[in-house]
């Protein structure tokens, strides 16, 4: 099922309004039914093909077709189940994630109804050699299944070529990656894989792709993206068709939006810009000029010292002036001051014609002396005296205690011996393996001091230790078998083996030897070069 988004659309699924305005009856990008008009074929895929149809007919070998989520390989898969191979019997599926070995094989007897009963599968597909016909089995989406199920799926094609001559050809299509879990998990060694890997769409191939997706939804109008759109594409897609198609709707939804309401032209938004920026000049200079206006007047500002002293420096050079003016007018000038010193008692003088003319005389020089020390006097009265701090307003200052400062330990010089320690810290030994070695298995020293040539029996793989110390207590298992810790998937994965022989045949030869319950295992002969490789 495509995945919603919050619009309610899927991520490959156009607008309503972008399929009206380009006039479509579907989904351009949307999952259909393949058929030969419908699917997107290039020179890449067509060779893929081809590759795998001679492979089929002329090898034996498992063929693989690996890529990454939506490169397409399920389009080749549909496509390819089309195609009539001479020959051969296909027995296409689709793998899920909870199939077992007896699922995949009711999912073969479908395809084998009309040569008999289903619950004799085995029967059923030795009678195709009476056709002249060989089983095909091609599974979509095989990553998805457990680690299990792949080997049964193999130990039985080896099963079918064992006790009933019947070859059973296998067709894998999958994520990539999957070439080296087989490996891991069976005895498949690479060269008996043919591995194909899906192309990547090139820029004129992404360009034909969306061409070919829209002209088969009815679109038949001029091109929608420019050179530039597909560069982009490339860039954010990596060339991979799921991706192109997700990028490709939002794009041209993008597209029919500006072309429905096109964008303002740039003249007029910077027009718009200018515009407002002088409303806010103009705002700022009337605000500047209002508030300058509004602003108190000198003569209600609040006194400070230093007004006081520029205020009272003024009425003194004001009285010295009107004194001055005295010696030539007949007015009465009245000075009347505050005297903080002496008892308040007001100063006046009345200074008539007469008495000017008489200050001209030698004998009025006195008088003269003392209309001068009047005005100092004045100049005292009016100038403020000093501020004396006394001692006792003085406020001492608090002492701040400070703490005392503690002394901190020296700081220890970590060595190189604990500095390996922190990083390469010593893991505790897993008890359920030191039970192993309790019962005589060998482990990995062991598996790296054989012969690389020589070959091994594979009897059972798990994620946990638990189950290997079970099957060998349950198979009272010693020093002929051997365990080893590999990874699978970025997981921890455990595997049993057992012996060690020169010869892959005499590998084999001693499967017939085992007891009856490691046999019944069906275990495979696995390369010891391949356990050793597993190792590092």
């Amino acid at each position: 099922m495509a995945k919603k988004n919050k619009n309610n659309k899927a991520d490959c699924e156009l607008n309503i309004q972008s399929l009206d305005f380009l006039g479509l009856s579907k989904q351009p990008f949307a999952n259909e039914i393949l058929t030969e008009k419908s699917f997107f074929n290039t020179q890449s895929l067509t060779k893929i093909s081809d590759s795998l149809i001679h492979q089929v007919q002329f090898s034996d070998l498992l063929l693989l077709v690996e890529g990454d989520h939506g490169s397409g390989k399920t389009s080749l898969f549909r496509q390819f189940i089309q195609t009539e191979i001479a020959n051969t019997k296909s027995l296409s599926m689709q793998a899920e994630a909870t199939d077992t070995l007896m699922q995949i094989q009711q999912k073969m007897s479908i395809h084998l109804q009309d040569l008999g009963d289903a619950n004799h599968l085995n029967e059923n597909l030795k009678s195709l050699q009476m056709f002249d016909q060989t089983p095909l089995i091609i599974m979509d989406n095989s990553h998805v299944l457990s680690d299990t199920t792949l080997q049964e799926l193999f130990r039985y094609q080896h099963q079918l070529k064992q006790e009933h001559d019947v070859t059973l050809k296998i067709l894998l299509l999958a994520n990539s990656g999957m070439s080296d879990t087989l490996q891991k998990i069976t005895d498949i060694q690479a060269d008996q894989i043919y591995v194909q890997v899906m192309p990547k769409l090139s820029p004129k191939q992404i360009d034909d792709f969306i061409t070919h997706r829209l002209r088969s939804a009815g679109y038949t109008d001029e091109p929608l993206l420019t050179n530039n759109d597909i560069q982009q594409l490339l860039k954010k897609t990596n060339g991979t068709p799921l991706e192109i198609m997700n990028q490709a709707a939002l794009l041209i939804d993008k597209i029919i939006q500006h072309r429905l309401n096109p964008p303002t032209p740039v003249w007029i938004k910077t027009l718009s810009i200018t515009f407002i920026l002088l409303i806010i000049i103009a705002g700022s200079y009337f605000y500047f000029l209002f508030e300058k206006t509004e602003s108190v007047p000198a003569d209600q500002a609040p006194l400070t010292p230093g007004s006081i002293e520029a205020t009272t420096v003024n009425e003194v050079s004001d009285v010295i002036n009107i004194l001055e003016s005295d010696q030539t007018t007949t007015d009465t000038v009245e000075i009347e001051t505050e005297n903080e010193a002496t008892d308040d008692t007001p100063v006046a003088e009345t200074i008539t014609e007469s008495t000017a003319t008489e200050l001209k005389k030698p004998e009025n020089i006195a008088t003269t002396n003392t209309r001068t020390q009047s005005i100092e006097q004045v100049i005292a009265d009016v100038t403020p005296p000093p501020q004396v701090i006394k001692p006792a307003e003085l406020k001492s200052t608090p002492v701040i205690q400070q703490k005392p400062v503690q002394k901190t330990a020296p700081l220890k010089v970590k060595t190189k011996t604990d500095i390996k320690a922190v990083v390469n810290p010593v893991m505790p030994v897993n008890p359920v393996l030191q039970e192993l070695e309790k019962m005589g298995l060998q482990n990995t020293n062991w598996l790296n001091s054989q012969n690389s040539q020589n070959w091994t029996l594979q009897l059972l793989g798990a994620r946990d230790p638990e189950t290997l110390l079970k099957f060998a207590q349950r198979n009272q298992l010693s020093a002929n078998a051997a365990w080893y810790k590999t990874w699978l998937t970025s997981k921890p994965y455990y595997v049993m083996v057992y012996g060690s022989y020169n010869s892959r045949e005499n590998a084999r030869n001693a499967i017939a030897g085992l007891p009856s319950q490691l046999r019944s295992l069906k275990p495979w002969v696995k390369s010891m070069k391949s356990v050793q490789k597993a190792l590092k």
